[in-house]
């Protein structure tokens, strides 16, 4: 099964184009600590329509590697993953570039929804189609070596992902099928304070990974709302309690459950069906005015 959302540039462009989807965790459960500091996990991935970053590569520009970004907040040089992301390839490949990177940035930054990761992803997959000068499993190797989640963008398709999130079943249901929705307050939250905040009692095997499956495959949203879990909440509930309270919000919206977004802040929730969905965003950002951003995520609103 292909990209659940494929991009085509013509041949023979020297400037290419690509989409970079977010992403949410139906299920994050943190299944045991590493001595290196990392954890393992079982996640269940669902790439989003919206929100949606565009990449573009350059391929006539000066040598060397750029980023420029509508965003003030994103580093433009070696501390942007998407610069590593090149140089890693061109380094691999033995190319010498002349690349400038430029992110249109939709994706809320530091919300738990993968947006530099996919970013990055983007750019290996946007350089692979220009240049096709690796081999999969190379590629595959500095997605890895880039950051946990890059990999799983490489793909876009609903996978359960184990080990650190580098190691990936991937799964053959429509995601676009499931009402979702995400809601992103306006404050960063890194992926290592999380993990760093952890509740040690989470840590432990994993359950209910088949049973949301089903659900999906099912279209039985409740049962599927049922089964939704994040090892990682319980600390940023506790740390700003404006995310119970958007939780809480979404519920009386008409969610059937609502819960973290990967390391948060963002939230998804998942509705009866579209036309709820819609209506519950649009509830959820009108309570909340400028301090939410809604995003009804599978039909790219």
């Amino acid at each position: 099964m292909a990209s659940s959302f494929p991009d085509r540039n013509s041949p023979g462009r020297t400037v290419l184009q690509r989409r970079s989807p977010a992403k949410t965790n139906l299920r994050l459960k943190v299944t045991a600590r590493r001595t290196d500091g990392y954890h393992e996990l079982e996640t269940l991935f669902i790439p989003l329509i919206s929100p949606c970053d565009l990449i573009t590569l350059d391929f006539t520009a000066p040598p060397g590697i750029t980023v420029s970004s509508n965003h003030p907040g994103i580093p433009d040089g070696p501390g942007n993953i998407c610069w590593k992301a090149a140089d890693k390839y061109c380094r691999s490949a033995d190319i010498t570039p002349g690349l400038d990177i430029s992110i249109d940035k939709n994706i809320p930054i530091a919300a738990g929804l993968g947006g530099g990761s996919a970013n990055a992803a983007t750019v290996l997959l946007l350089l692979q189609e220009y240049y096709q000068a690796i081999d999969d499993d190379a590629l595959a190797d500095i997605a890895v070596s880039v950051g946990a989640d890059v990999p799983f963008f490489l793909h876009a398709r609903p996978a359960v992902a184990t080990g650190v999130g580098e190691k990936f079943t991937f799964l053959d249901f429509d995601p676009t099928t499931i009402p979702l929705v995400i809601a992103a307050p306006d404050f960063p939250v890194s992926a290592a304070w999380a993990y760093r905040h952890l509740t040690p009692g989470r840590v432990g095997p994993s359950e209910g990974m088949k049973d949301i499956i089903a659900a999906i495959n099912a279209a039985d949203w409740e049962k599927c709302a049922a089964f939704i879990c994040n090892d990682l909440a319980a600390a940023l509930y506790d740390k700003f309690p404006v995310m119970d309270m958007l939780r809480q919000s979404l519920l009386d919206a008409g969610a059937l459950g609502a819960e973290v977004s990967g390391s948060g802040p963002s939230m998804f929730a998942i509705f009866p069906d579209h036309a709820a969905a819609a209506a519950g965003a649009a509830r959820v950002k009108a309570m909340f005015e400028d301090q939410i951003r809604t995003f009804t995520a599978m039909q790219g609103v």
